[in-house]
Parts: structure tokens; sequence; C-alpha cells
């Protein structure tokens, strides 16, 4: 079934009150409070960001303390505009420009530099669990991907399409936006389509199958696979292999070295199922995940553990 615009947002709404198959104990716990009715949401956690934007003298501040992550930034010729553009992304959806935002800037000028071929405008991208659409957002808004694939559990979908519109406008959203469900018989899935200057596909994680449909360029995940059961980790990684149809794909995953679930359940970065063959090009710990900042002392603070991103050429098994 595909699923388009606003009717996405609509289904998904009604399947949110569903529990999502194999949804980590850590999503169990952060959906619990979980609830949209009548186009507002509450109990939202665990996504990201979602204060209203800084204003005065409290934006100065946030922009003086953010500094240091747009430092590591400056290296990478694109930020500029990225940062531009999440700035207007984020007004649009009356959000701050916070440093999730910000870190998720610094990624994309990351990869635009490390690996120009996949971000060139014309390629496909899958965002395997984003948080309020930012990666999508912003693959879109500067030009860098034709199509985005963006993967995630039912709630936190509906919460990046409801934000996605938000930055689109309806009439936007309507035109690029599909769902596409295995839920109920309807209109066929394509393989491949090319209708729009761009296009997002979205797809519940429970369909994770559907991604044998569809090509992929790059594929982004950016600290949430460090909350997924290891099963479905290896399901991911098996898809991201079977999307090699063109010569190469590359997988960025940003993940903890290590991380406990609220069941007990030990996730490790360098137990996922990576294979001798698959070319490394960049191992090595994240520079602007390692510390986030308060207003106590001190400012800085490190998270639970050390945050290690890869990019790697995908060998297809």
């Amino acid at each position: 079934m595909i699923l388009r615009g606003s009717k996405a947002i609509d289904f998904l709404s009604e399947q949110a009150v569903k529990e999502d198959p194999g949804a980590s104990s850590h999503w169990k716990f952060y959906h619990s409070n979980f609830s949209f009715k009548d186009g507002e949401m509450k109990g939202i956690q665990g996504f990201g960001g979602n204060r209203v934007p800084y204003e005065g003298f409290r934006k100065l501040v946030h922009q003086f303390f953010q500094k240091p992550y747009r430092n590591m930034a400056e290296k990478f010729d694109s930020f500029g505009q990225i940062d531009q553009s999440a700035n207007i992304i984020t007004r649009k959806q009356n959000r701050a420009y916070d440093l999730d935002v910000l870190r998720q800037s610094i990624t994309l000028s990351f990869l635009k530099n490390h690996c120009p071929n996949q971000l060139n405008g014309q390629s496909a991208v899958w965002v395997i669990g984003d948080g309020f659409a930012s990666m999508t957002s912003l693959l879109l808004a500067n030009k860098l991907a034709k199509r985005v694939v963006l993967v995630n559990l039912t709630k936190t979908l509906l919460v990046d399409l409801y934000y996605l519109r938000l930055w689109l406008g309806v009439g936007e959203f309507e035109k690029v936006v599909k769902l596409y469900s295995s839920e109920i018989d309807g209109e066929d899935i394509p393989h491949e389509t090319h209708d729009q200057e761009f296009e997002v596909i979205a797809i519940q994680a429970s369909d994770y199958k559907l991604l044998e449909n569809l090509n992929a360029d790059l594929v982004i995940n950016i600290a949430s696979m460090q909350e997924m059961n290891p099963e479905y980790i290896a399901k991911y990684f098996s898809e991201i292999r079977k999307a090699k149809k063109s010569n190469e794909v590359l997988f960025y995953c940003c993940n903890r070295v290590e991380k406990v679930l609220p069941d007990g359940t030990l996730t490790r970065i360098g137990e996922y199922p990576w294979l001798p063959e698959d070319d490394i090009l960049v191992n090595e710990l994240c520079p602007w995940h390692q510390k986030y900042y308060e207003f106590s002392i001190p400012i800085y603070k490190k998270y639970d553990g050390p945050i290690q991103h890869r990019l790697v050429k995908m060998t297809n098994n």
C-alpha cells in the first residue's frame, strides 16, 4: 500500500496506539506516555530536543556554548550552507536550533566532505532512525539527495512526518511524501520511482523488508542502532548489504561503543555484524558526540559512554 502526504500521518496516528513489534526495552520505556490526538502530541521523549526557539540573551548564551562544536565543523566546506538551512528548518518547525540539530548539521557536512558521490543531488539515501526528521530535512533542503527513505518505529515516524510537514508546508508535503506499508492491500509498491524533483519514502520499522524494493547509495544511522535489540540490528545490516544495487553503498554508523538497555540487553558497535571484507573508510570516536552542555558546573559533560562513528563501504553478501 502507498499512502501519500497527510494520509500517511493519519494512518500512523491510528497505528501509534499499538505496540511496535520488535521495539527494544529502551523504546518501550520512552514511548510509554506518547499520544497523538487531534493534531496534538504528548509524551515526546527520547527523540531529541524539542524546545521553543532560543531568543534574545538566551540565544546568545546557547550560541556561545555551541561554539566548540561549530569550530569542529569549520574544516567542512559545506557546513556554512547546511548550518543556515538548519536554522531556517527549525524556525519553520517552531523549535530551537539546539545541540541535537547542530550535530546533525555537522554530520551531514562531514559526510558531504567524505562521500560527495553519494550526496550529489541524484542519490538515494536511507535514514534509519531520525529525530524530528532533522537529517531528512537537511538532506532535502541542501539538495543532496533525490530520494530519502526514512525508516523508524511507528510513533517516532509519526513525529518525523509531522515535523517534516511543518517545514515543507502542506502543499509540498502532499506532493513528495509517501508511506510504503504492507499493513493493508492497496497500490503496489514500485521498485524505483523518480516522478518528483525529490521524494521522501517513509517505512515503519516493522516493514523493514520493504527496503528490498529500494536502492541506496548511502545509509545513515545516528544513535539509534544502540537502542535496538541485536537481532534487529542484524536485519538492518542484511537489508543494507542487499541495497548494493549500484557500484557501492556506504554506511555511516554513529553509535555508543557499548550500551546497556533497560532490560539488560547489551549492544556494542564493534559487535554489529560487520564483515572482514567491509572497507572501513573512517573509524574513530566521533568528536562532536562525546559531550553535551548544560547550565551547571561543569558546563560540558561526557555522555554515559564514548560514541564511535564509522563510514564503511559495505560488502554485498
